[in-house]
C-alpha cells in the first residue's frame, strides 16, 4: 500500500491529525506538505494510480476549504485512487467543507473511503478550542486510521460503495470581508520566521514588518510562530470576530465527526 499525505497546515493542527491518521493506516507514507506557495507550485498536476491511498487534510475557512486549494486540487488526477478526507475547524462549524473536499477529489478520479471533521484551536484566538487537537483528538485520529486500514482490507474490487458526509450543495457562499493583515510592533527583531512561514507570501521578504492585506488569508501562522509576539491583528472587525467566537463557540466541547463508506 502506497500512502500519500497531502496537507495544508499553517498553524500545525492539520499536520498533527493527518499524521496520526497516516500512522494508524500504516504503510510507507510520502508527504506532500502544500502549506507554502513554493511547494504548492510543484504539487500541481500530480497523478495517482489505483495502488495509492491518499490522505487529504485542509483547514476550514468560513465553512469552506480555502479557495486557492480547490483550484490546485482540481489539477490532480486519480485512477480509482482511494482517498481519506479530513478537515480541521476551529470549534464553530465545518459546514460544507468536507463535502466540498470529497466532491473535488472524486470528480478527479479518486474514491473516498472515509472522512473526518476534527477540531483545532482557532487560529484567531487561543481561547477557542484551546490546545486542540489534544490527546483525545490525536488518539481518535490514530484509531480512525486503523479503522480505515481494516476497511481497506475488506474492500472488494467489484463492490459498490458510497461515502456519505455532512454538507450541502450548493455550498455555503464564501464570506466577503474587508482585506486586513496583522500589524507589527517594535518587538520585531527581523528574524524573518514570519515571512518564511507565510502560505501566500504576503509578508515582504525585504521588510518583515510589511504585510500585504490583499494577499493575507488570516491563517495567523505569522502570529503563532513569531518568537517575539511582534505581530497581531489590531482592528475592530477582527476583534468583533474573536468576541463572537468566544461568546458562541466555547460553552460545549465538540468532538470529531467520522464517516466510513457503506456498501449497497
Amino acid at each position: 500500500m502506497n500512502v500519500s499525505r497531502i496537507y495544508f497546515s499553517p498553524t500545525g493542527t492539520t499536520d498533527k491529525i493527518t499524521g496520526q491518521v497516516a500512522e494508524g493506516l500504516g504503510g510507507t507514507v510520502k508527504d506532500y506538505n502544500i502549506t507554502l506557495l513554493k511547494d504548492r507550485a510543484k504539487f500541481k498536476g500530480l497523478t495517482f494510480n489505483s495502488t495509492d491511498v491518499v490522505i487529504v487534510g485542509v483547514p476550514v475557512y468560513s465553512g469552506r476549504i480555502p479557495a486557492f486549494l480547490s483550484e490546485i486540487f482540481s489539477t490532480l488526477k486519480g485512477d480509482g485512487t482511494l482517498a481519506i478526507f479530513t478537515v480541521m475547524y476551529g470549534h464553530r462549524n465545518y459546514d460544507d467543507a468536507l463535502l466540498e473536499l470529497k466532491n473535488i477529489f472524486e470528480a478527479r478520479g479518486f474514491k473516498g473511503i472515509a472522512a473526518g471533521a476534527f477540531i483545532g484551536e482557532h487560529s484567531f484566538t487561543e481561547k477557542v478550542a484551546t490546545g486542540r487537537p489534544d490527546a483525545d483528538d490525536l488518539s481518535m485520529a490514530l484509531k480512525f486510521g486503523k479503522d480505515c486500514s481494516v476497511a481497506l482490507k475488506k474492500l472488494e474490487s467489484n463492490g459498490k460503495y458510497e461515502l456519505n458526509v455532512k454538507g450541502n450543495f450548493p455550498y455555503k457562499e464564501r464570506s466577503q470581508s474587508q482585506p486586513m493583515a496583522p500589524q507589527t510592533n517594535d518587538s520585531c527583531n527581523n528574524c524573518g520566521i514570519c515571512a518564511e512561514n507565510c502560505p501566500v507570501e504576503a509578508i515582504d521578504f525585504k521588510d518583515f514588518r510589511k504585510v500585504d492585506a490583499e494577499k493575507c488569508i488570516r491563517c495567523c501562522s505569522c502570529i503563532k510562530k513569531c518568537p517575539e509576539n511582534a505581530k497581531a491583528f489590531n482592528n475592530d472587525a477582527f476583534a468583533k470576530s474573536v468576541q463572537w467566537l468566544m461568546t458562541n463557540c466555547t460553552s460545549v466541547r465538540k468532538e470529531p465527526e467520522l464517516f466510513m463508506l457503506s456498501s449497497h
